[in-house]
């Protein structure tokens, strides 16, 4: 379905927050003081072509970055949605990154279920990790798939998904991280929240090709804080300046004006991670009054000079009767320090 595109729009807005003294406890049991948590630059709305959920993968020839491509949650008439760009400002639509499900998959004719993609870039090849409809379980779960190219089309590898925790209600949001030796980690969303119960973020070590679970699942965060709502979902994470790690994440209904975006620190990647504040990270209040709600959904990426960018969204209509029906903004904003 096209939509309206309105103008860009330029949010002036640097967003920290200040923790004194904190602790926290690692896996080894040794006591470690929080850092200094990250502070983003000011955000603008680059791409409004209804891209939620988005993630951006820098593409590179002979050693450079020659360009960028966004994937986005589903949406009509594209299962994985993308655009592309060469400077981060002018971004045009591109193809369906997943035109077919695997054979495993349940039917989503309206490709309203193909959620939240994240991109390995592997070297020789990619893998696009996504939540897709599993038909036997009627879960949401991760699959694993695979291109020669950047912009696809992908192909999902194997007779099932990669992560579904059955007994949580299914298993969503996935991200992809490498740690600071180069093993590749893997974090997701479980559904509890589908069964009444809070939901939790995870982690676990993937093997070297991306395509496989290696090691144990580990617990990173529960949705505790009252403005979570029982959800805390979106997972992505960033090396801390001095050490461990900051577990980005978004709390709250995604189509709620209470929809935010939260920070906790982890020690280790294994978790646990610790809030730094009662309250979220980026709210639409810290937006302004300039026609986007609603941050959430943020993942991070470098450009061609080393810097490193927050990707989220933002819902860019008024809710009708409490809720956004449409659409979502792409928006970057210069991470400054963490």
């Amino acid at each position: 379905m096209s939509r309206p595109r309105p103008t860009p729009v330029l949010v002036g807005v640097v967003v920290v927050i200040m923790v004194a003294g904190a602790l926290v406890v690692s896996r080894s049991g040794r006591a470690t003081a929080t850092p200094r948590p990250p502070v983003l630059g000011p955000a603008r709305a680059a791409y409004n072509g209804d891209l939620g959920d988005p993630f951006v993968l820098p593409v590179t020839s002979a050693g450079s970055v020659v360009r960028f491509v966004a994937f986005g949650t589903g949406d009509w008439p594209a299962r994985i949605p993308t655009a592309h760009s060469t400077d981060l400002t002018t971004w045009e639509k591109g193809p369906d990154a997943l035109p077919d499900l695997p054979g495993w998959a349940a039917p989503d004719p309206r490709h309203s279920l193909s959620w939240a993609p994240a991109v390995l870039d592997t070297g020789h090849g990619y893998v696009l990790y996504v939540t897709l409809p599993d038909a036997r379980s009627g879960q949401q779960c991760i699959v694993a798939a695979t291109s020669a190219a950047p912009d696809g089309p992908y192909a999902g590898v194997g007779d099932g998904p990669l992560v579904c925790q059955h007994d949580l209600g299914g298993s969503i949001d996935p991200s992809v991280v490498r740690d600071r030796s180069g093993r590749l980690h893997l974090l997701w969303k479980d559904e509890g929240n589908t069964r009444g119960r809070p939901s939790r973020l995870w982690e676990q070590p993937l093997t070297g090709d991306g395509l496989g679970l290696a090691g144990a699942a580990h617990r990173l965060l529960s949705a505790v804080r009252p403005w979570q709502d029982k959800i805390v979902e979106e997972p992505a994470v960033i090396p801390a300046a001095d050490g461990g790690w900051w577990l980005f994440y978004s709390g709250s209904l995604f189509d709620r004006p209470r929809y935010a975006t939260g920070v906790a620190y982890c020690a280790e990647l294994e978790g646990p991670c610790r809030e730094v504040s009662d309250g979220p990270f980026l709210t639409t209040a810290a937006l302004g009054e300039d026609g986007q709600y609603a941050p959430g959904g943020l993942e991070t990426f470098r450009d061609g000079h080393g810097a490193l960018w927050a990707v989220f969204d933002t819902w860019n209509r008024p809710t009708r009767n409490g809720r956004f029906r449409c659409c979502r903004a792409l928006q970057l904003a210069p991470v400054l320090s963490g």
